[in-house]
């Protein structure tokens, strides 16, 4: 079976529903801008009939009352599916999203299966209930306190699923993002309403057919396509839960306002000016190919973590400007089907008029184009910007200080080694970042003084079974590995009279907690 690109519904509650709405988008492939798909764009009634089902799924079924393990085997099953699509979905993916097809292969149609597959693997050791028998009057200076607030107690501590998560995943790596929003809900628990990115919906609309076939329940995942309106009325529904939203710190602030007022959990992963720090004992054969796969070439630069801003020493400054100026005319622009095209196009016409009017400004603040900034003279069709290096930038232009998402970096001069700590810390972002040094017990140092959620020494290597996520600007909350899991759970404490003890019934099998106090 062909997978589908031509939408008039979403999926909800097990099946395709006909929009209510009128509205639709057009998808338009980044590399020939032909439309090659279209899905409906939802209503208040749309979102409403999503929710719902959601809701019932949570709330009527036995769904977040199963077994881990239970829920893991439905998940394993979507994974499969995925795994068995993979080559037509890679070709789907850089289709509408136009990254090259190394990228969907090797990544983009995979991720999901991975994340799937981890969190049902998690699923067979979670444990979701402790005991706690504690006696914390040795702490309080001796005072056992009153038959109100005793200081022994008696309990059964639990974690229970949140409930309706509103998953939005930004477009850059949208099919990855489903696994790893999806995939912990779903095993805590959770049901799930999933809007998709507008500039490429298909690879996720896709999942509906996949989860038919393997006989996910109804309602625990849910679709839709939303504009800006209706997406805000999906993270404001009273219907939801949670959410879990990736995409840029402008609107994840306007996501974290709305929870916010509404008193909702939130996990927010948004935007990046991550700093690549090169040392002055690095090697340069590995540390300027490394960089240039970790900033304009994953993804044509279209990456929150890229490694966007680079840092050298004022005293090799022109030797790396003229290594990375090589390096940079090395890449091939060209359509992301050819197998040695290094430089995709970007998502779409507008933004590559944004990332154009970025170019514009470092040149109009004073920095130096060294290379790139212009749209390639062989394509007529498409939307391809070059490879672009500055130079002469120092960290207090825009260039420097506001994510471009684009294949655009930004060489920086340090003076010393707490120089070049203070410039990359110098940003409203904290999401990644390197350092490419001979001494890896250096390079750690320095990690430890970077504030960023992830970081890497000598590379860039993205660790998907450890947690992922921001400091400052950059986002809160954690995803990937065992910390992401824990966002969809509450913890609920059930006591009794501390003079009494928990019925055997309830916590037979389940082992007793660790701690200050506790017997």
């Amino acid at each position: 079976m062909a997978l589908d690109r031509t939408y008039t519904g979403f999926y909800i509650d097990g099946q395709w529903r006909e929009s209510r709405s009128n509205d639709h988008f057009d998808v338009v492939s980044p590399r020939n801008e032909e439309v090659i798909g279209t899905v409906p764009a939802a209503d208040r009634d749309d979102i409403d009939a999503a929710v719902a089902a959601a809701r019932r799924a949570f709330d009527e079924t036995d769904w977040p009352r199963l077994a881990p393990a239970e829920r893991a085997g439905y998940v394993r099953k979507l994974a499969t599916a995925l795994h068995d699509r993979a080559g037509e979905l890679a070709e789907l993916i850089s289709e509408e999203l136009g990254c090259t097809l190394f990228l969907s292969q090797v990544y983009e149609a995979v991720s999901a299966t991975m994340s799937f597959n981890y969190n049902a693997e998690l699923a067979e050791s979670l444990q979701l209930s402790e005991v706690r028998r504690s006696d914390l009057t040795y702490l309080s200076g001796g005072s056992s306190g009153g038959s109100v607030i005793p200081m022994a107690g008696r309990s059964l501590v639990v974690r229970e699923p949140r409930g309706v998560v509103a998953a939005i995943p930004a477009y850059n790596f949208a099919l990855p993002a489903v696994g790893q929003k999806a995939g912990p809900a779903l095993i805590a628990g959770c049901t799930v309403v999933l809007k998709v990115p507008e500039a490429n919906p298909l690879a996720i609309f896709a999942v509906g057919d996949l989860m038919t076939e393997v006989g996910m329940p109804a309602g625990v995942l849910n679709i839709v396509a939303a504009r800006a309106e209706m997406s805000h009325y999906l993270v404001t529904h009273p219907g939801v839960d949670m959410v879990s939203f990736t995409g840029s710190t402008e609107v994840g602030r306007a996501i974290g306002r709305a929870c916010g007022e509404l008193v909702r959990p939130v996990v927010l992963e948004l935007g990046g000016k991550s700093a690549a720090i090169v040392l002055p004992d690095a090697d340069p054969e590995q540390a300027v190919p490394a960089i240039m796969g970790a900033s304009v070439i994953a993804n044509s630069g279209q990456s929150c973590v890229a490694q966007t801003r680079i840092l050298v020493h004022r005293d090799q400054y022109e030797q790396y400007a003229a290594a990375f100026e090589q390096a940079f005319a090395s890449l091939k622009v060209g359509d992301p089907f050819e197998a040695d095209t290094m430089i995709a196009p970007v998502v779409s016409e507008a933004h590559r008029d944004r990332i154009e009017e970025r170019i514009q400004r470092a040149i109009d603040e004073g920095a130096t184009l060294r290379f790139g900034g212009r749209r390639p003279a062989h394509l007529d069709k498409g939307w391809y910007i070059e490879p672009t290096l500055f130079t002469d930038v120092t960290n207090d232009m825009t260039i420097a200080q506001e994510e471009v998402f684009g294949p655009v970096a930004a060489l920086i001069a340090y003076e010393d080694e707490d120089d070049a700590v203070r410039i990359a810390n110098d940003s409203k972002y904290g999401l990644s970042g390197s350092v490419f040094t001979a001494d890896p017990v250096k390079g750690f140092e320095i990690a430890h003084k970077i504030r960023t959620g992830t970081f890497s020494v000598n590379g860039f290597a993205a660790d998907l079974g450890s947690p992922f996520g921001g400091y400052k600007q950059s986002g809160l909350g954690r995803e990937h590995g065992t910390a992401a899991i824990e966002e969809y759970f509450v913890t609920k404490t059930i006591s009794v009279d501390p003079t009494t003890d928990l019925p055997e019934a309830v916590v037979a099998g389940i082992p007793s907690g660790a701690g200050p106090g506790i017997a």
